[in-house]
């Protein structure tokens, strides 16, 4: 197979309810089964999407993390991971330390993914972390510090679940003036109120991470889909980008075509009308 078709998740190819529907998964089996190839790029970990993912089977390695890891959903375990430079990592620490703001700091060691916490800041972070707590695939750690905490391991990212538009700018704003940054702030896609900032490496994208995945696979050319500012470097580099119906302005201007919304099975229903035109 010649084409590699990658898939946002929250807001694309999952429905309002955060799952994939009955109707995508009935569509997406007998397309899966003849052959195609069809990856997930996600700022979500592993916690959730090897969950999500186990009823499609899929085989193919998934970009997690907004690109800072590579990960084998089938055989969960963390193919390659791109970290926060140490002295980055250290001034992220620095700010947080210096405000008093509360984050989720990302840390793979011995190959397993650690998330580094205080005191939960809000009820939206709260909510957040309490659907995640207990999955087998990332373990959360409650600490004093986060500089101690991550010693020794590799630093992926830092999330801030933040009550609101007006803290996730104010933060944005602190966090993108550090030099090793990417930053993005969006709000919570299932009508929490919340918003999410998180923070990676510069240079750290879905983009970079698939085009490792296009080597590990074969494929010569990418087919893409998503709906929010993270999806915009994928679309870069594919030869034909799709943002659903629902997708943010830039998304959809960034993109080639604009199909159906997440809520209407946009991406599976135009994978099965398409994809074989692009074998």
């Amino acid at each position: 197979m010649s084409t590699l078709f990658v898939t946002d998740l929250d807001g694309t190819l999952l429905g309002a309810d955060a799952r994939i529907s009955q109707e995508s998964a009935a569509l997406l089996h007998p397309m899966l089964d003849e052959g195609l190839q069809l990856a997930v790029a996600t700022a979500r970990s592993p916690a959730t999407v090897v969950e999500l993912l186990r009823p499609l089977g899929l085989r193919t390695p998934a970009v997690l993390m907004t690109g800072t890891m590579i990960y084998d959903v089938a055989h969960t375990r963390c193919l390659a991971a791109t970290p926060l430079a140490r002295e980055t990592a250290a001034a992220v620490c620095a700010v947080l330390e210096r405000t008093g703001q509360e984050a989720l700091a990302y840390s793979v060691k011995g190959g397993h993914l650690y998330v580094y916490y205080k005191e939960f800041a809000c009820d939206f972070e709260r909510s957040f972390v309490s659907s995640r707590i207990h999955s087998p695939y990332k373990t959360f750690v409650q600490v004093e510090h986060y500089p101690e905490a991550l010693a020794g391991g590799d630093t992926l990212m830092f999330l801030l679940a933040l009550p609101g538009a007006e803290e996730a700018r104010a933060f944005y704003d602190i966090f993108s003036a550090i030099p090793g940054l990417i930053c993005y702030y969006y709000s919570d896609e299932y009508g929490s109120g919340g918003c999410l900032l998180e923070i990676y490496p510069e240079g750290c994208t879905k983009a970079s991470a698939l085009a490792r995945v296009v080597e590990m696979t074969g494929a010569r050319r990418i087919v893409s889909f998503g709906d929010n500012i993270n999806d915009v470097p994928m679309f870069r580099i594919s030869a034909e980008s799709c943002a659903v119906a629902n997708a943010v302005p830039e998304a959809r201007a960034a993109a080639t075509r604009v199909i159906g919304a997440n809520t209407e099975n946009g991406v599976a229903r135009w994978l099965a009308e398409h994809w074989r035109d692009w074998q």
